[in-house]
């Protein structure tokens, strides 16, 4: 979504309510990075606050994963499957509504949500998260620092993803570092990552035409961020950090491919991204390899709409400018949440669920 002057300021950082109707609205503070270790794994980390007003309750919601998988095709069948490390700490807790705090200073916004979340929103756009599960399992000190600008869902005018879901905020990609300490010991980290300013009022995963995109695919050169619902709104922003230009509008097509069924999310997943994006100096083209899949949410586990994050190993990219000019890309990473509008049916094969090879007819009654 364009916007007439897209710099956030501290008031974005803060806001906390709209002025429609807030029948089932809810706010967060989000963030979904991608980042290597000192120990040369791959991290794929998340947190969020989620302060639910129908439900009354403020939600604190924090993960990591790391390492990755493979896809594999399965023998005397037509199906791959993948198998990935999925996710290795969650922690979801459910606090009174009035837990979550806000609190505005003279140079930044502070945000808490009880003892384990705590985001401080500096002037400069910078971000510090502190996440502690207090019980010494598991915090995470980090720096989120963008550049440019970001995707805006709505910021004066709201964003209509359908007809009864208005949204305004924005999500925003940039560089990321600092530790996670996992049992007490510590891990530096550093890479890449989105993080998410969000004002809602309703929702409703049916209307969205039966699959939604959500997340960031990024580079040294530059850094871009999408939204894609399958049959309706399609947003993006990809900004140049060489040149500093700002890409808000355009033409964007999503090609998945390599589906491969996924035991722990109840069904299929693409494995292999395709990302084209038309601006107006040129076209940004993405191509992403799947090495980690998880759950999403706030509940952990597949729901009557399943969410999965997936996490990219292998990001190849370029920008071809109107001029024939070719920009390749370098250190591309990138995680994208991924929505269906209903789970799969229970009548998929045996052979997806376990791990016996069949002999015999290929077609028995399943």
């Amino acid at each position: 979504m364009k916007i007439k002057n897209p710099k956030v300021t501290l008031a974005d950082e803060a806001r906390n309510g709209v002025e429609e109707d807030v029948r089932s609205g809810f706010l967060d503070w989000l963030f979904q990075f991608s980042v290597t270790g000192d120990d040369g794994e791959l991290y794929s980390v998340g947190g969020s606050i989620l302060s639910l007003a129908l439900e009354k309750l403020d939600v604190v919601s924090m993960n990591w994963t790391k390492g990755k998988g493979h896809v594999e095709q399965l023998t005397n069948s037509i199906y791959k499957l993948g198998r990935f490390p999925g996710m290795q700490f969650e922690r979801l807790l459910r606090k009174p509504q009035g837990t979550l705090t806000i609190q505005k200073e003279e140079n930044k916004v502070v945000v808490t949500c009880g003892d384990e979340y705590r985001v401080e929103c500096f002037e400069d756009n910078s971000w510090h998260l502190v996440l502690d599960s207090l019980d010494g399992v598991y915090k995470a000190d980090l720096y989120h620092r963008p550049q440019g600008y970001p995707l805006w869902y709505g910021r004066e005018e709201p964003s209509y993803l359908t007809q009864h879901s208005i949204t305004y905020g924005y999500n925003w990609v940039g560089d990321v570092e600092g530790s996670l300490f996992i049992e007490g010991k510590e891990v530096k980290v550093k890479g890449l990552g989105i993080r998410e300013r969000y004002v809602a009022v309703d929702s409703s995963a049916a209307e969205l035409g039966g699959w939604e995109d959500w997340g960031w695919v990024s580079f040294n050169e530059i850094h871009a961020s999408l939204y894609d619902m399958r049959l309706g709104m399609k947003d993006f922003s990809i900004y140049d950090l060489q040149t500093r230009k700002y890409y808000p509008e355009g033409k964007m097509t999503i090609g998945h491919e390599d589906w491969a069924f996924v035991r722990e999310y109840d069904g299929f997943v693409p494995t292999v991204y395709k990302i084209r994006i038309e601006v107006e100096d040129g076209v940004y083209e993405v191509k992403a390899h799947v090495c980690n899949v998880t759950t999403w949410g706030v509940t952990y586990k597949v729901p009557d709409y399943p969410v999965a994050t997936l996490t990219f190993d292998k990001v190849e990219g370029s920008f071809l400018f109107k001029d024939g000019t070719v920009k390749e890309l370098t250190g591309g990473r990138g995680v994208l949440s991924v929505r269906q509008w209903h789970a799969y049916p229970n009548i998929l094969p045996r052979e997806l669920y376990n791990d016996d090879v069949k002999e015999g007819e290929r077609f028995d009654t399943l």
